[in-house]
């Protein structure tokens, strides 16, 4: 049984499933309902961060020090039922910024990116610093798991090609070797039983760095996989080392052991080859995505999938995105604010990307929100908009603009968006936005680029501001 929900869904249970409706909403029979009803939505089930049914899922960053504040809500999976009247039911399914494959009770729920494949390979590409149309990268079959295959294949690349810059994890092995010539230390033993008298050759005994053959055959076969699903555009950037790995191949199947061999293998403790540990975890899930399907027997087990952080990842896109087209500024993203550090009630803002001006030090505080945005009053969430203004009353005097962003659904006129000052009253010199880049499901690369051209040009007339802001 197969579930499909966007991320950031049903947040003001907009849109209930009607008892009478959920056959059809899940493509199930009568006794495919009577499972929904009685497992599935017979209680509240909630899922975030932190929580103990998470010990079976993995959940995959794309920064090493993501922060949150304390009481922040990080939801990943919500389902219940709810009494509406004459005894109908309605079913609800909310879901947080956490996209990935979860098996929940015999459920398989995939929980999508919502916007289509073009932007998430071009945020991935931006993660990973390419800057150019891939379009051409694409899967041989239109599944939702060849989505989150992506994401991993391009995280074990960037992993890859990160770790093997030391070089590929080695060991010493004893070898033996019978030849005219004297390697390592002679075997006297075998000396005296076999070259008495002296024919010419001896055999000696060496130590040899060799490749640990457990990994080799673990990298080779991720890659050949994603080949299969991808093409050879999804490693192009590794060629060299793929040719190592196809020339230093055993021939043989990486079985579940020979994986787990290769993930504990003493050389990986090595700072040298500390890198692969990520690596070979994201190889497991590569050759291994079946590993991850629960027996449909043992209903009982706990929650098992992957998740990945979405709403960090367009963050991560966004600060590339503006450093990229921002030369003359610093892009940073999570800054860290410390205010009140003498007091007991001491607390840290982290808002996610500062730009400040390398001459005039003059600031634009912005915080990416991947969320829906119809560009209504209720897409504004208060919170989120308690929490800018947050940022800027901070920088107070040095601040020039602020705003939210997000990946919107609709175009927007900037002279409506951008409003001329802070609260939108008289009483404030800074700006304030709800922008973002115009996303939308089947959209081409090149359309996806000229929205971003179109946002860079929106928020050109932001950073221009800190010239009369100087004077």
């Amino acid at each position: 049984m197969k579930i499909s929900v966007p991320v950031n869904h049903n947040f003001h249970e907009e849109a209930p499933i009607r008892e009478a409706d959920l056959g059809n909403v899940f493509n199930v029979n009568k006794s495919g309902v009577k499972h929904l009803r009685q497992i599935i939505f017979s209680s509240v089930y909630e899922l975030k961060l932190g929580a103990e049914q998470l010990k079976q899922v993995k959940v995959f960053n794309f920064k090493r020090n993501r922060f949150f504040e304390q009481d922040e809500e990080r939801l990943i999976l919500r389902l219940y039922s709810k009494e509406k009247a004459e005894q109908e039911k309605e079913y609800i399914i909310q879901t947080g910024l956490y996209a990935g494959v979860l098996f929940h009770k015999g459920c398989k729920i995939n929980i999508t990116t919502k916007y289509g494949d073009t932007f998430l390979k071009r945020m991935l590409n931006f993660v990973n610093d390419i800057y150019v149309d891939n379009e051409q990268i694409k899967a041989k079959k239109d599944e939702t798991e060849n989505q989150f295959l992506f994401i991993i294949a391009h995280l074990f690349i960037q992993s890859l090609e990160k770790a093997v810059v030391l070089g590929l994890p080695q060991q010493y092995q004893k070898n033996q070797e019978r030849s005219h010539k004297v390697r390592g230390s002679i075997d006297f033993n075998d000396y005296l039983k076999r070259d008495i008298p002296f024919q010419g050759k001896l055999t000696t005994t060496f130590r040899e760095r060799m490749y640990v053959q457990e990994i080799i055959d673990v990298l080779y076969l991720a890659l050949r996989k994603l080949e299969s699903v991808f093409g050879k555009e999804i490693h192009s950037r590794l060629l060299g080392l793929s040719q190592l790995l196809k020339q230093q191949y055993s021939g043989r199947f990486a079985n579940y052991e020979t994986i787990q061999k290769a993930k504990t293998h003493q050389t990986i403790n090595n700072p040298m080859y500390r890198g692969f540990k990520k690596v070979l975890e994201y190889a497991e899930i590569i050759l291994l995505n079946n590993d991850l399907i629960p027996n449909n027997e043992k209903q009982d087990l706990a929650t098992t999938g992957y998740l990945f952080d979405i709403a960090e990842l367009y963050e991560l896109y966004l600060e590339k995105l503006l450093s990229r087209n921002f030369p003359e500024w610093f892009v940073n993203g999570q800054v860290e604010i410390p205010i009140y550090q003498n007091q007991f009630y001491r607390r840290s803002m982290f808002p996610d990307i500062i730009m400040k001006h390398k001459t005039s030090g003059k600031i634009i505080a912005l915080d990416a929100k991947f969320k829906r945005m119809e560009l209504q009053n209720k897409d504004i969430d208060r919170t989120d908009l308690h929490q800018i203004h947050s940022y800027s009353g901070y920088y107070q005097s040095n601040l020039i603009a602020s705003g939210l962003i997000y990946p919107l659904s609709k175009k927007i006129d900037s002279e409506y968006f951008h409003i001329e000052t802070l609260y939108g009253d008289d009483n404030h010199d800074v700006r304030f936005v709800i922008d973002g880049v115009f996303v939308f499901e089947n959209q081409t690369m090149e359309e996806l680029i000229e929205n971003e051209n179109e946002f860079i040009n929106r928020i050109s007339h932001l950073a221009n501001r800190h010239k009369n802001h100087s004077l």
